[in-house]
């Protein structure tokens, strides 16, 4: 799949990557329309450190392409919204309402800082 990536700091480009495959938990969402973020700038200029071929992108909608084994409300096809914030709604700081702080400071910022993000 074509991906937007971060090629490394004050660098993005376009790039070739593997189609994910989703983990118990996850599911893969084709995105369909995507916002470009403050955050996705910040991170481009080194805010968050070096982040080297990572795609960015942190807010979509799209559609479920594939799900993981546990995960049961959501099916291919279903048309979804992919938020800024994807925290561990289990993690002791999103059940006392903190979501963005899941598991560490920021932790619930996920797509385009620690994982690969929504543009592709």
């Amino acid at each position: 799949m074509k991906a937007f990536v971060m090629k490394a700091i004050g660098q993005v480009g376009f790039m070739e990557k593997p189609v994910p495959h989703p983990g118990p938990n996850d599911a893969i969402v084709k995105t369909t329309k995507a916002l470009i973020c403050t955050s996705d700038s910040h991170t481009v200029g080194g805010a968050v450190g070096p982040r080297e071929n990572l795609t960015l992108g942190h807010e979509a909608v799209g559609t479920v392409h594939e799900v993981g084994s546990n995960v049961k409300l959501f099916k291919p096809g279903d048309r979804v919204l992919v938020g800024a914030i994807t925290p561990d709604w289990g993690d002791p700081a999103s059940q006392a309402g903190h979501s963005s702080q899941s598991g560490a400071p920021l932790g619930g910022w996920k797509f385009s800082n620690t994982k690969d993000g929504v543009f592709a």
